[in-house]
């Protein structure tokens, strides 16, 4: 009898497919489960995995595991090292959360072009003439905006800000720089002189140790004064202290971030004290839409790995097949 854990809620639907295959156990796990979770990992076939960091020892405990399921496009909470060495094909969701992240992206560029969360504060408390005088928000239109990564993500929110009247370039050195002129933007050949083109930066790279403070103290300092920041990648490719002290300095206009190096963020977080931040909770796939086809996904991933067919194309550590 496949045994499958599922770590925190997903959307019914996945239950409602996984329950469709006869003699399958599904083990519903909450989030603050995890002494439980080394107990039923043991013999478990598969793992539905949101959230919860799954270290070496969890790893090496799911003796019958033949696949970590996540419920996500990154994997920086899965000990990959552990997960290789065990033979354990980490599968993720592929593009179902591309379009999703590309419209909050493009939704913070507009929050914080136009300062959406000022402006609010200030119909609310009635400061109507004064606030409409200030004339403190910026366009869209003929900004060079830089896009950091043109993976799934990239590749929708390039388009979208050109639609916008926006002059896009792309930095991307790990992808053949004729998908970036064949989709009609102009590649950035050094990250650093581009930093220091653009008014508006948007961040879309994997988390890893090249990528970690990426935007920091001296790329800010690179960066146009007045420019704009979007990042809906990975917390800890900002340096949230640094950022915030850019912001202070006025050297940069405003941020839209959906992601934090500690998540949830403490009160303390520093960006939270300038009224120039757009901040959300980590949402980029959390849609209604998008989180039923991430769930259905996932379970999809299941079965397919229970199976013995499972798509490597979801599979970030294709090797251990």
């Amino acid at each position: 009898m496949p045994k499958v854990i599922i770590h925190d809620a997903i959307d019914p639907a996945a239950l409602e497919l996984l329950n469709s295959r006869p003699g399958m156990q599904i083990v519903t796990l909450e989030r603050e489960e995890r002494a439980r979770l080394r107990t039923e990992i043991s013999d478990a076939d598969s793992i539905i995995l949101r959230y919860l960091p799954l270290d070496a020892d969890d790893i090496r405990a799911a003796r019958n595991m033949k696949v970590i399921s996540r419920h996500g496009v990154g994997y920086d909470n899965v000990d990959m090292a552990a997960a290789n060495e065990c033979g354990i094909p980490v599968a993720t969701i592929g593009d179902a959360n591309s379009l999703t992240v590309a419209e909050l992206a493009l939704y913070l560029m507009l929050a914080a072009a136009k300062q959406g969360l000022g402006y609010d504060k200030s119909v609310r408390a009635g400061d109507w003439w004064q606030a409409r005088e200030e004339a403190r928000t910026i366009e869209l239109y003929d900004k060079t905006l830089l896009v950091v990564g043109f993976g799934r993500i990239g590749k929708l929110v390039a388009p979208r800000c050109h639609a916008f009247g926006m002059n896009v370039t792309v930095c991307d050195p790990y992808i053949a720089q004729n998908l970036i002129t064949d989709a009609g933007f102009t590649p950035a050949a050094d990250f650093n002189e581009a930093l220091g083109q653009a008014d508006i930066i948007t961040l879309h790279t994997p988390l890893n140790d090249e990528t970690r403070h990426m935007i920091d103290a001296r790329a800010l300092e690179r960066m146009k004064a007045g420019a704009l920041l979007v990042n809906t990648s990975r917390g800890p490719v900002v340096d949230g202290q640094a950022l915030s002290d850019a912001l202070s300095a006025g050297h940069i206009y405003a941020a839209g971030i959906d992601v934090f190096e500690e998540e949830p963020p403490p009160t303390s977080n520093p960006l939270f004290a300038h009224d120039n931040t757009i901040l959300t909770p980590h949402i980029g796939g959390l849609t209604r839409e998008c989180f039923h086809r991430s769930a259905i996904r996932c379970a999809q991933n299941t079965l397919d790995a229970i199976d013995g067919k499972l798509d490597k194309a979801f599979v970030v550590n294709p090797e251990v097949l």
